[in-house]
């Protein structure tokens, strides 16, 4: 069940209020700057229990705080506290109101829209482990009242990682007023999908047709009102063509950046990610890596499409990425004019605060140290896993598949061959 509804939400106005007059989007950056007196983390199984408990008395159905502890036992990404950052404590972390998630599988998202999944106890073979990347993510139960409406943004954005942006959210909601506040926030009403009959179910579209994984639409109407957002890694000559004219759009285009010292000799030894809004290449940013950290280059977004947040999700997507291939330190060299959006993305001036000059600006070192993805690629990985393509560790590789067919020719064979 989901727990939609205004009054759970103890009466939420301000967050309901703000979603009836803007109508933004789960991942708008204003949206998310309601929740920069708020904090979200994950907490144990009594935490969980006392929480579900101060729940109950507005949600008289809610389900059991053990089924609750058994799903986050199994995904820690399933259940999320969210406190009023004044009140937290490090040392004693505890929760004001939650939001839970169901990330499903297949099996689990196709159940989940005939009626078939028990929601109140659902089977943990249909929910995704941490590592994998579900289906469809399915909006639990929410319970936060009054100002603390508006973290449920912040918690959502906990599910925007690298092997989860463009999985589909659904929620369902109790009442008319429920499904506004939803609507108010990006969802729309689906009352079909994938050949279900699901009027109660609400949609956050984050995945793109198959057929437009390779083929680009024009740039999208500003008046569209799919322009979400999507970063993704470079994998193709035709990926790394779209950075390139990024690039020469803004660095040589607009900052007058000679072309021998915007393309330096080091793209096809990087990592590049693309930032889109809807089905248009928006943004890049450049990934290179060292002994003991990985530099962020190269960072722009297309004029007409600043100010989304573009920027700050190629950011964050790039530090993902690094994580997971175990780098702790990550590093930049600014533009002096912009280290106020660097802090903000979680960067500092490092230690010995080296400044420089190329290209006609002043730069300035900035790091952000960060702690290795759970799920680190590593030397003792699966090697089904480490031959996937980059970025895409969570989903089975054409490499994989091929296993399939099995050891065709001998080692003697091959080594001719």
């Amino acid at each position: 069940m989901t727990a939609h509804d205004v009054r759970v939400s103890g009466t939420g106005k301000l967050a309901y209020d703000s979603a009836q007059r803007s109508t933004r989007r789960l991942d708008d950056p204003e949206i998310l700057a309601l929740a920069r007196r708020l904090v979200v983390f994950n907490v144990g199984g009594e935490q969980i229990a006392a929480l579900m408990d101060l729940a109950r008395k507005s949600i008289p159905m809610l389900t059991s705080a053990e089924v609750v502890q058994r799903v986050a036992s199994y995904n820690p990404d399933c259940f999320w506290a969210i406190a009023h950052r004044d009140k937290f404590n490090v040392n004693a972390p505890a929760g004001e109101g939650y939001v839970s998630f169901l990330p499903l599988t297949k099996q689990g998202l196709s159940q989940l829209l005939d009626g078939t999944l028990d929601r109140r106890n659902p089977p943990l073979s249909v929910i995704s482990a941490q590592h994998e990347k579900p289906a469809g993510i399915y909006v639990w139960h929410v319970y936060a009242p009054g100002k603390l409406a508006a973290g449920a943004p912040l918690v959502m954005q906990k599910m925007w990682t690298l092997h989860r942006h463009d999985v589909d959210v659904y929620s369902w909601s109790i009442n008319s007023e429920a499904a506004r506040f939803v609507e108010g926030m990006g969802f729309r009403l689906a009352p079909k999908l994938a050949g279900s009959t699901a009027p109660q179910f609400h949609l956050f579209r984050r995945s793109m047709a198959r057929h437009q994984e390779t083929t680009l639409c024009a740039m999208p109407s500003p008046l569209s009102p799919d322009l979400r957002i999507s970063v993704r890694v470079a994998r193709t000559v035709d990926d790394f063509m779209r950075a390139a004219v990024l690039r020469g759009a803004v660095f040589v285009g607009e900052q007058k950046c000679p072309y021998d010292e915007e393309f330096d000799g080091n793209d096809f030894t990087a990592t590049h990610l693309i930032g889109y809004v809807g089905d248009e290449p928006a943004g890049c940013l450049r990934i290179r890596y060292f002994a003991d950290f990985a530099k962020l280059e190269r960072l722009v977004v297309r004029k007409e499409f600043r100010g989304r947040g573009l920027a700050r999700k190629l950011v964050s997507s790039a530090v993902e990425f690094c994580r997971t291939k175990g780098y702790t330190r990550i590093c930049c060299y600014a533009q002096k004019r912009l280290t106020a959006f660097w802090n903000k993305s979680g960067f500092s001036i490092s230690d010995g605060q080296r400044e420089f000059v190329f290209s006609d600006f002043e730069y300035i070192e900035m790091v952000c140290d960060v702690k290795r993805a759970a799920r680190t690629i590593s030397f003792e990985t699966d090697p089904y896993v480490v031959i996937r393509p980059e970025g895409s560790w969570q989903e089975v590789g054409i490499l994989e598949r091929s296993k399939a067919r099995g050891a065709r020719l001998s080692t003697a064979e091959g080594a001719a061959a």
